[in-house]
C-alpha cells in the first residue's frame, strides 16, 4: 500500500492558533496517492487482486448508543473490557503526599469516603470508557450560580457534599465558546457545559472549572471536533474482533448438534415425498417419527429389508485452535491478558510473569493519562472544603497496582530487612532507627505492623543510654590510659637524673 496524503481546506481561526471559530467548518479533504503500482504483474495500487479491493470505513461506533448499552448489559466480554481496567486503576487507592500533618490527611480521606466520592469517581471512569466521555459535578453548598468560574477562596468549611455523574449521552452539551486564557489548563476546550433535563425541560449552564471531565480513548484533533470534544469508546476498536469471536462461538455451538448425524436410506423416498399426496407425505413423516422413537426408547432400530441406516460423525479437530486465536485477538485489542479477561489459565506466549507485568504497566500508564488530573482536581476541592487551604506541595501518589502474594511479601521482607540489620550489626545505627525502617516497609511487605511508636521511643531511649554508657566507659579507659602513660614517663625521666647524680658524686 502506498502513502496517502491528506490536504484540508483552509479554515478561519479566531484568537489562539489552532482553535476554529465553528466546528461546522471542518471541511472535506482531498486524497492524493503516491504508491507502488505494477498493473501488468497485478501488483501494487490499481491492480486487480483481492488485497487491493480491501479497505477501511469510518463507522464511528461510539455514536451507536443502543448497541453500546446492549453489549455492556448482555456481553460479558464487553463488560469486562470496560470494568476490569477501571477497577484495577482504583482498587488499591492512593496516598496524599504533603507536609500536612497525618491527622489532616486523614480528615481529607474521611470526607472522600463519607461522601462516597470514590464510588462516583469509579462510575464516571467506567461510563467514560463505555461512552467515550463522562463528567463529575462536585456539589458545593452555597455555590448556586454554576455558570461562574469556581473560586477556591469561596469554598466554605464542610461545604463539599459529594458529586453526581452525567455521561455524554445523558443531555450534556459542550458550548461552542472555548477557553482562550493561555494560563488555563483547559485552554482550547469548551468553556461551558449545558446539562438538559427531559422531565422539567430546563437546562443548567456550568463553567468548565466546576466539572471533572473524563474521556474515553483520545482522538486526533479533527476526530475530537467530530466527537464534540469527547473521546472514543473503548469498545470501538474491539467491536470487530468481538463479533468474530461471537460468530465463531455460535458456529461451534451449532456444530455440536451435528456431531452425530443418523442417516436413514429409504427406497423411493423421493418419489413418496414429491409425487404423493399430503396424506401419503404425512404417513412418511409418521413412520420416521415412530422408528426414531422406537430407537430412542430401546436402542434398536426397525426398518424394511431394502432400507439402510448409517451414522456420520463430525470431528472437532482444530476448532479449539481457531477459537483461541480469536480470544487472543480480543485480548490484544483490549490490552488485557487472557487470564484476566476470560478467567482462564494462560497458555503459550500469553502467560507468565512478563505478560502480567506488561499489563500492570499499561494500567499505570492509564492512571497517569486518564485518572491523575481529574482526581487531583476533585481532591483539591475536598481539601479546601475540609482544611480551608491547599498546600503548595500537594501531590497524589497511586498505590502499586499489583498485590504481591504472601510468599513474595515474605521474600521481600527478608530482602528489605537484611541491609538494615547489617548496618545495625556494624554499629552504624541504633535500635530505634531499625524499628523505624522496618515499620516503613509495612505497606510493601505486610510485616512489622505491630511495631508501635512507644516501642520506637523506648528503643531511642535505650540507644541514648547505651551511647552515654559507652561514652563514660571510653572516658574512664582514656583516663586510665593517660595515668598509666604519665607514670611511665615520670619513671623514665628519673633514671637519667640518678645517673647524673652518681656521675657527679664520682
Amino acid at each position: 500500500m502506498g502513502k496517502r496524503k491528506y490536504y484540508k481546506k483552509k479554515a478561519s481561526f479566531d484568537g489562539a492558533p489552532g482553535i476554529l471559530n465553528n466546528k461546522s467548518e471542518i471541511t472535506s479533504v482531498k486524497r492524493v496517492l503516491d504508491a507502488y503500482s505494477n498493473p501488468p504483474a497485478n501488483l501494487g495500487f490499481g491492480a486487480n487482486n483481492l488485497s487491493q479491493t480491501a479497505g477501511y470505513i469510518m463507522e464511528r461506533f461510539t455514536w451507536d448508543y443502543y448497541t453500546l448499552n446492549i453489549l455492556f448489559r448482555n456481553n460479558w466480554i464487553a463488560k469486562a473490557i470496560i470494568e476490569k481496567p477501571a477497577n484495577e486503576m482504583l482498587k488499591n487507592g492512593f496516598e496524599i503526599h504533603s507536609e500536612l500533618d497525618p491527622d489532616k490527611v486523614t480528615k481529607i480521606m474521611n470526607v472522600y469516603t463519607r461522601t462516597k466520592t470514590n464510588a462516583k469517581f469509579l462510575q464516571c471512569l467506567k461510563w467514560a470508557r463505555l461512552y467515550g466521555g463522562c463528567i463529575l459535578v462536585p456539589m458545593i453548598e452555597g455555590q448556586d450560580d454554576l455558570s461562574k468560574p469556581l473560586d477556591f477562596d469561596t469554598i466554605m468549611p464542610d461545604s463539599y457534599k459529594g458529586c453526581f455523574v452525567v455521561d455524554r449521552w445523558s443531555g450534556i452539551s459542550p458550548s461552542l465558546e472555548i477557553v482562550d486564557e493561555i494560563d488555563d489548563p483547559d485552554f482550547g476546550k469548551p468553556k461551558y457545559y449545558t446539562i438538559s433535563t427531559n422531565n422539567t425541560n430546563t437546562s443548567v449552564k456550568i463553567h468548565h472549572s466546576r466539572i471533572i471531565k473524563m474521556i474515553g480513548r483520545e482522538l486526533p484533533y479533527w476526530e475530537e471536533m467530530a466527537e464534540d470534544y469527547w473521546g472514543a469508546s473503548e469498545l470501538e476498536h474491539v467491536y470487530t474482533e468481538l463479533r468474530k469471536r461471537d460468530d465463531t462461538s455460535a458456529n461451534i455451538s451449532f456444530l455440536i448438534f451435528l456431531a452425530n448425524i443418523r442417516i436413514f436410506k429409504m427406497k423411493n423416498l423421493g418419489q413418496a415425498i414429491t409425487l404423493g399426496d399430503q396424506e401419503g407425505l404425512n404417513r412418511v413423516y409418521q413412520t420416521m417419527q415412530s422408528m426414531n422413537r422406537l430407537m430412542c426408547n430401546t436402542g434398536t432400530f426397525a426398518m424394511d429389508q431394502d432400507d439402510d441406516f448409517t451414522t456420520q460423525q463430525y470431528t472437532f479437530t482444530g476448532i479449539n485452535d481457531v477459537y483461541e486465536s480469536f480470544m487472543l485477538d480480543i485480548s490484544g485489542a483490549a490490552e488485557i491478558p487472557v487470564d484476566k479477561l476470560f478467567g482462564r489459565s494462560p497458555t503459550g506466549f500469553n502467560s507468565g510473569e512478563e505478560t502480567l507485568q506488561n499489563y500492570y504497566d499499561t494500567i499505570q500508564e492509564k492512571q497517569e493519562t486518564y485518572v491523575r488530573e481529574p482526581l487531583e482536581r476533585l481532591l483539591k476541592i475536598i481539601t479546601m472544603s475540609t482544611l480551608g487551604e491547599i498546600p503548595d506541595d500537594f501531590e497524589l501518589v497511586f498505590s502499586p497496582v499489583r498485590r504481591p502474594s504472601n510468599m513474595e511479601k515474605a521474600d521481600l521482607a527478608q530482602k528489605q530487612a537484611q541491609p538494615v540489620l547489617d548496618v545495625y550489626n556494624a554499629g552504624i545505627i541504633g535500635k530505634g532507627t531499625v524499628l523505624r525502617e522496618l515499620k516503613q516497609q509495612t505497606p510493601m511487605t505486610g510485616q512489622w505492623s505491630n511495631i508501635t511508636d512507644q516501642m520506637i521511643e523506648d528503643a531511642d531511649k535505650e540507644d541514648e543510654e547505651a551511647k552515654a554508657n559507652a561514652k563514660a566507659e571510653n572516658e574512664e579507659l582514656e583516663n586510665a590510659a593517660n595515668k598509666a602513660l604519665g607514670g611511665k614517663e615520670n619513671g623514665n625521666t628519673e633514671k637519667p637524673k640518678e645517673k647524673e647524680n652518681d656521675e657527679e658524686g664520682n
